[in-house]
């Protein structure tokens, strides 16, 4: 599941690096910047600019 959402995060959100090496420090950066996208989107559910999360729709893979 998570390289769904990096490959969603680097799509969207034009994240392509991360500032740490060790594989310890990347999964906290990862998971801060996880946090901060879900509390992005119960705000903005909260605040009616959106209904519902549908998930993601079937797309084909080329």
């Amino acid at each position: 599941r998570q390289r769904d959402d990096f490959g969603d995060i680097k799509e969207n959100e034009n994240f392509r690096r991360f500032n740490y090496r060790s594989e310890e420090k990347v999964y906290k950066e990862f998971m801060l910047y996880a946090i901060g996208r879900n509390m992005m989107k119960y705000h903005r559910f909260l605040h009616h600019e959106i209904e519902k999360y549908e998930g993601k729709k079937e797309q084909k893979t080329a």
